[in-house]
């Protein structure tokens, strides 16, 4: 027998042995979860020396390998995929098969979120604006606790603390072996994380200022589409400066009987309470009415940002199909 002949025949031998003497088996995949496009290590035993007729399915839909050896595969997610089993297939008939997750481009680290609440604890405060055709003072938003919207990111962090019971209630543990979830189980919740950080924009529509500040702060997903969110929050407020405030109070104190003095109390426009500068002139007034002189000289305005402690409710939109990457880029 000439030897070419040989070599050949131990090689058809070695690969009987292989393919058809023992089932494929898999020990892991790495990574065990991925967007479609992402390359997935499967790492195992009795593959094959190469692909031949064998097959890699990503739950029923067929991927490409753009490696293959008896103990690794190197394969893309195929486009299409959703989470279930990776099978390789070999042409004996043997297979082998392990969970994979196929996630969304934005379900496990951003997502865009809406929402109310409101700001609990904090300083009262008045913004005002200056009225110029009354020439006076005028208060545009009295006191922050009003319920406003949200708009803005939230970032899922990696932690699966206390979100057992959530995927136990939602996805449970799987029946058989082929599964992720329970039947009838979402496999959305499959190793759940519920603790997610974020930034958001206030909106107050019902307001003289729309735009009412930001918050940051984490959040708590109770469900993939309702979170509690607690966070620190910083509103812009447009106050008296403390020179206007203080010439302004001597001005009340020393005219207690005129016009529109007799209006105003001079302590209050010295602590600032809330509301106290509502309609206060800024041009002086003696017993004959207004004049020309201003109570001070300066702007009478200046903002302050006050901070406080924001509470609310937040609800994921979903805009993965303008967030999530064209394939083949």
């Amino acid at each position: 027998m000439r030897p070419s002949l040989c070599v050949s025949l131990l090689l058809f031998l070695v690969t009987a042995v292989e393919v058809y003497g023992q089932a494929p088996t898999i020990t892991s995949v790495s990574p065990s979860s991925a967007i479609a496009g992402t390359s997935v290590t499967i790492n195992g035993n009795n593959f094959g020396t190469t692909q031949g007729s064998s097959t890699v399915t990503f739950n029923g839909v067929a991927g490409t390998p753009a490696a293959w050896t008896v103990s690794s595969i190197s394969v893309p997610v195929p486009s299409g995929a959703k989470s279930g089993n990776i099978v390789v297939t070999v042409p004996s008939g043997g297979s082998a098969s392990v969970p994979f997750t196929v996630t969304a481009y934005d379900e496990k680290a951003f997502e865009v979120l809406t929402g109310v609440g409101a700001v609990l604890a904090g300083v009262e405060s008045t913004s005002y604006k200056v009225d110029t055709p009354n020439n006076a003072l005028s208060q545009t938003n009295i006191g922050r606790k009003t319920i406003e919207i949200l708009l803005g990111g939230g970032f899922i962090l990696p932690w699966h603390w206390k979100g057992h019971w959530i995927e136990n209630s939602f996805c449970g543990a799987p029946t058989t072996p082929d599964t992720l979830c329970r039947p009838g189980g979402d496999p959305d919740y499959k190793n759940y994380r519920p603790w997610e950080a974020f930034l958001s924009i206030r909106f107050a529509p019902a307001s003289d200022q729309t735009i009412n500040g930001f918050v940051v702060g984490g959040g708590y997903r109770i469900t993939k589409y309702f979170s509690l969110l607690a966070g620190y929050s910083v509103t812009p407020v447009d106050e008296p400066t403390h020179g206007f405030r203080m010439a302004a109070a001597d001005t009340v104190a020393a005219n207690p009987n005129i016009f529109p003095y007799n209006n105003f109390n001079a302590s209050d426009l010295l602590r600032n309470k809330p509301g106290a500068f509502d309609g206060f002139p800024l041009f002086l007034y003696n017993a004959s009415g207004v004049t020309t002189t201003k109570i001070f000289p300066t702007s009478p305005i200046v903002t302050h940002y006050r901070s406080g402690v924001y509470f609310g409710v937040g609800i994921p939109l979903n805009l993965s199909s303008l967030l999530k990457p064209s394939s083949g880029k």
